[in-house]
């Protein structure tokens, strides 16, 4: 698609989905922007007559009259500036908090496999950066057309009225204004894609340095990192000098243009009046409003440079609303009830890219039993539980809960009746008790309480200087190990699910922190279909089932005692394991 078109194409996309809604509103700023420039051609003309008719005719009462409509043509001009500038912001504002709500939106419905190939920082960067630039169109873009435009047409007007012959005289600088603007739109533009880049840059090293200040100083790698950040700072520092040096120009390319029109202007201006064909107070007001002229036709041979910027943010946000989850509700998705727990996988097949995790896996876990899924890393196991909860697709086979495809079911139903826990749970910025009330938004607090005695967290909690509603900081930062564990273990407990997945549950915790998480999570597994992911196979030892994935297959399936007499791979592990600890 040429570029032209292309951009039209965003425009007329973006103009119909977000700005059609407040067309009338924006009409409405268009028009005080016009009005606004139409006010500015009478202070000019009524200079003219007060020095044309006030002054030489030396009639003191019509001065103070025009006097009178001076101020009040400027006391109107500001009070019509105030309304087209609050009204212009507020509808950016309003076509950007939009903007921003579709896109969060968007995202949140997307899959796993999305987030799995992109970087978050490049997602905030859509969501605040881009939509900052659309925030600035939205409100200046009229300004610079609309009104930049009115004034370089009504003073057009207004100067060939005047006087036809001087303004075309003036006319002849016009190319120069519109070169000058071109150059400086060009190498601006240049200079600010580069920034783009150096900024992407930096804000990656940024985003990769503050989540891993711990590992940072943990090596003592601050010297390193510091080198790194120095070299992608300066590259963003050079970015941005080179985008000085076109943007310097502007003003003093301007004034010298000015200085041109106004000396062709006083030169053969100043003739005429000495001729007689033209009068003093028409000199002094063409003066006006050739600058009135001049600036404005620079200003919108600028706005290539942000019209791009623009197009650039526009063209980033459609690329994301364009892709589609692939995971969703078909319409004819129904809501799960009474859920006893059963689950089965049938000849499932699932890849990541063109890489095979899981080949025929074939499973039946009944309501209330546990199962446990052991094996190498790299196998499948935590995959095949993010299949249970629908984070992922198989490419073959299905997998069934209560007897019905889980493509079936409604995904925020299907989720509803799943509880999971993972080694490292993601904790919010927020207090205790939000943390914990995450699953159930509307429990009260004696029930939040409860679930974190369950969790063995609520002795803890109680020794705090604010008890529940302690800021535990991002991620759970002030938290050990351990409590952030039993935080999210009191999470589920807060749930109750009638499905529970848990994946590396105890992993890196010392013995007694283990002791506390087991004796919660068994009081969370009662009565409950569970599939549970364990490296320490101690945490195992009384499932009903433990299957040893390897290479994406069920290669041994029995309980512990049976798997054992088999003398197979999980006893190789077990021993491996146990003789380590020994």
């Amino acid at each position: 698609m040429p570029k032209i078109e292309k951009g039209l194409h965003l425009l007329f996309r973006f103009y119909k989905g977000y700005m059609h809604a407040f067309k009338w509103r924006f009409l409405t700023v268009w028009f005080l922007h016009v009005l606004a420039a139409a006010v500015f051609m009478i202070p000019p003309f009524i200079i003219k007559q007060v020095i044309d008719e006030g002054i030489v005719n030396k009639n003191l009462h019509l001065i103070l009259v025009l006097a009178g409509i001076l101020l009040g043509a400027f006391a109107f001009a500001a009070i019509i500036d105030k309304k087209k500038t609050y009204r212009g912001h507020l509808l950016a504002q309003e076509v950007t908090y939009n903007l921003r709500n579709n896109l969060y939106s968007h995202l949140q419905r997307l899959s796993f496999s999305f987030y799995d190939n992109v970087k978050i920082g490049e997602l905030i960067s859509r969501i605040i950066d881009d939509l900052d630039t659309t925030e600035e169109i939205v409100h200046h873009g009229p300004e610079n057309v609309v009104e930049n435009g009115s004034m370089v047409l009504f003073t057009g007007i207004m100067v060939f009225y005047l006087n036809w012959q001087l303004a075309l005289a003036c006319l002849t600088i016009m190319p120069a204004v519109i070169i000058l603007g071109y150059i400086i739109s060009l190498k601006m533009f240049k200079a600010s894609r580069e920034v783009r880049k150096k900024k992407a840059l930096l804000a990656s090293r940024v985003e990769d340095n503050l989540s891993g200040m711990r590992i940072i100083q943990s090596f003592a790698r601050e010297n390193y990192e510091m080198e790194r950040f120095d070299r992608e700072n300066m590259g963003h520092y050079r970015s941005r000098v080179s985008v000085i040096s076109p943007m310097s120009w502007l003003f003093p390319g301007g004034i010298l243009i000015m200085a041109v029109s106004l000396a062709v202007t006083l030169g053969y201006g100043g003739y005429q009046v000495i001729a007689g064909t033209m009068t003093v107070g028409v000199l002094v007001a063409f003066i006006i409003y050739v600058e009135q002229f001049m600036w404005p036709l620079l200003e919108l041979t600028m706005m290539g440079e942000s019209l791009t910027r623009f197009f650039a943010g526009i063209e980033r946000y459609f690329k994301y609303m364009d892709i589609h989850p692939d995971i969703k509700d078909t319409p004819e998705a129904v809501t799960l009830e009474k859920v006893r727990g059963d689950i089965q996988f049938r000849n499932v097949w699932f890849k990541y890219d063109t890489e095979t995790i899981l080949k025929d896996i074939n499973l039946h876990i009944r309501p209330g039993e546990t199962v446990a899924l052991v094996g190498p890393s790299g196998s499948g196991k935590t995959t095949m539980s993010r299949l249970v909860s629908r984070f992922y697709e198989p490419y073959e086979g299905k997998i069934l809960v209560d007897e019905k495809d889980i493509r079936e079911i409604k995904l925020r139903s299907l989720r509803a009746n799943i509880g999971v826990v993972m080694q490292n749970d993601y904790l919010f910025s927020d207090s205790l008790m939000d943390n914990i009330a995450y699953s159930r938004l509307d429990a009260s607090k004696e029930e939040i309480i409860e679930a974190a005695k369950q969790a063995n967290i609520h002795q803890f909690v109680e020794k705090l200087p604010r008890g529940y509603a302690t800021e535990i900081g991002q991620r759970g930062v002030k938290l050990s190990e351990g409590q952030a564990q039993r935080v999210s273990i009191a999470r589920a407990a807060l749930k109750n699910p009638p499905i529970l997945i848990l994946d590396e549950a105890t992993s890196s915790v010392d013995s007694e922190t283990e002791l506390l998480i087991q004796e919660a999570l068994e009081r969370l597994m009662r009565s409950k279909t569970c599939i549970v992911i364990a490296h320490r196979l101690s945490t195992i030892l009384g499932a009903d089932k433990i299957l040893f994935i390897e290479n994406g297959k069920i290669v041994e399936k029995g309980n512990h005692k049976q798997l054992l007499e088999k003398n197979g791979r999980y006893a190789h592990f077990y021993n491996l394991q146990f003789n380590t600890v020994l």
